[in-house]
């Protein structure tokens, strides 16, 4: 299912990107994002971007929420959150622009999750995290015909957690998947984006 998922992205990508012609194009000021995998890890992220300065600058911000319930009794494990990722951009051209344009950029990160499991006697068992990062970015924005965008960056941040005595345990709970997404350790991490959106 997810492969197909994949594919059908990668090939409505390729039908926008490669239609384009080789006139140089002008977008509008907003920018209204969101990242289509973003369910597959039962995540809503989306993020504006607004223009000014002759387009070479853009400010922006991400806001993921995250929902996450399943098993039941002791094998419960439900988890939310969320993460607030303000941006400041600095894209390479002017007024008009190519089918593709980079750019480099700076980010703050907040994040807050709670985590949920049961004991034997079916007690709440909650775990706390709230961390705060910083880092960079580069990256490239297509900018299509009918003001469809895509965007993708990757960069090296840092984050740091607090976490309280519950939330690592109740992780251990979540199963295989959690394993890979739950953890929540302090360090340097690189980043990675890609969205797909509209310009308005």
């Amino acid at each position: 299912m997810y492969k197909l998922f994949f594919l059908l992205i990668f090939i409505s990508l390729n039908m926008l990107i490669f239609s384009q012609d080789d006139n140089k194009l002008c977008h509008k000021k907003n920018v209204i994002k969101i990242n289509p995998l973003g369910g597959i890890a039962s995540a809503i992220p989306i993020t504006i971007e607004r223009f000014f300065i002759k387009n070479l600058f853009s400010l922006g911000g991400n806001y993921t929420y995250i929902l996450n319930k399943t098993g039941s009794g002791q094998s419960t494990y439900n988890a939310d959150g969320f993460i607030i990722m303000p941006q400041l951009r600095h894209y390479f051209y002017k007024d008009t622009i190519h089918r593709v344009t980079l750019f480099f950029g700076g980010y703050y990160l907040y994040e807050e999750f709670y985590n949920l499991t049961l004991d034997r006697y079916s007690n709440k068992i909650i775990g706390q995290v709230i961390g705060k990062g910083y880092g960079g970015m580069f990256g490239a924005q297509w900018f299509l015909k009918n003001n469809f965008v895509f965007d993708f960056f990757v960069g090296p941040g840092y984050i740091e957690y607090i976490k309280n005595e519950h939330y690592d345990n109740n992780v251990a709970k979540g199963g295989f998947l959690v394993s890979f997404t739950g953890p929540k350790n302090t360090g340097t991490k690189i980043k990675l984006g890609f969205s797909i959106g509209y310009s308005f």
